[in-house]
């Protein structure tokens, strides 16, 4: 029982050895969890190699083997990939033992219907920044998770960055569009920024540099001025008829706002579809 043990006792079991769950299980060490109490699988023997000779943990090819010997299992499978992989697991019993899942558009009632099993389940929604432990990463539980079982789930994904709880599943919807594709955005207005100033003479290495820093920078100030409204903090740097302003005004011009919200809503959109494709039995 999850109830009676502290989270350095609890065995934490993971399925798919990504990019995702790497940095997670990367980031739980870091944060002096025993890594003899984490477990990974994986089709691939490389793979599991490499992360066991790196961090020490335990590896199998058997999913049915971690879920036997983990009270917490993360399963972190592409979405098209999530019902082949938890097929094999029916005859489990995950009565005491919590499921987190980082797949897209996978409902928790989807997963308690693939196992076959009505078990406490949390989808956790991290983006990529999660590799370098500067992650966002939105969370929501279903009612069979006690307070325990989210306080776990939380310090798993506080271990790589910040976390936000939502109350209504649909909201991980929101996530997705606003976080985990985020750093898509994100580098797209990136590498625009650089493409004009090459096209202005200046060198691409140092553009991306300078280009960087400032995102750096403009993210530390943000958060660190978190009680400000970031439209006061933009006007802040935007001086009447100055160099700022006209780039603003041409933003402005273009309607680059409703570009932002149309692709923030496109993103959602296609998170709500690849839910219901779910429940409909499509390929995800």
């Amino acid at each position: 029982m999850i109830d009676s043990l502290t989270l350095g006792e609890i065995k934490i079991g993971f399925i798919g050895c990504g990019n995702m769950s790497s940095a997670i299980i990367k980031g739980m060490v870091q944060a002096k969890y025993d890594p003899k109490n984490i477990s990974v699988s994986n089709r691939s023997v490389e793979k599991l190699h490499s992360i066991q000779k790196e961090l020490n943990i335990g590896i199998t090819q058997n999913n049915s083997e971690i879920c036997e010997n983990a009270l917490v299992i993360v399963i972190a499978v592409k979405p098209q990939m999530f019902a082949t992989v938890c097929e094999p697991l029916r005859n489990i019993d995950f009565s005491d033992k919590l499921i987190i899942s980082i797949a897209a558009g996978v409902k928790t009632s989807q997963i308690s219907a693939f196992l076959q099993h009505e078990s406490a389940v949390i989808r956790a929604m991290p983006n990529t920044p999660s590799v370098i432990s500067e992650g966002a990463t939105g969370l929501f539980a279903n009612t069979k998770c006690n307070q325990q079982q989210k306080d776990i789930a939380e310090k798993i994904f506080q271990s790589v960055g910040k976390t936000a709880w939502v109350k209504d599943e649909d909201q991980i919807n929101t996530v997705t569009a606003i976080a985990g594709s985020a750093p898509a955005y994100i580098y797209l207005f990136m590498q625009a920024m650089v493409d004009q100033a090459v096209s202005l003479g200046f060198n691409a290495k140092d553009a991306r540099t300078l280009i960087t820093q400032s995102f750096i920078g403009t993210a530390k100030l943000a958060q660190f001025k978190s009680d400000i409204q970031l439209d006061d903090l933009r006007q802040a740097v935007t001086s009447p008829g100055g160099t700022t302003f006209e780039a603003i005004q041409s933003f402005k011009n273009n309607n680059f706002s409703e570009i932002v919200k149309e692709a923030v809503n496109a993103a959602y959109n296609r998170g709500v579809s690849l839910g219901e494709a779910g429940e409909e039995g499509k390929p995800l």
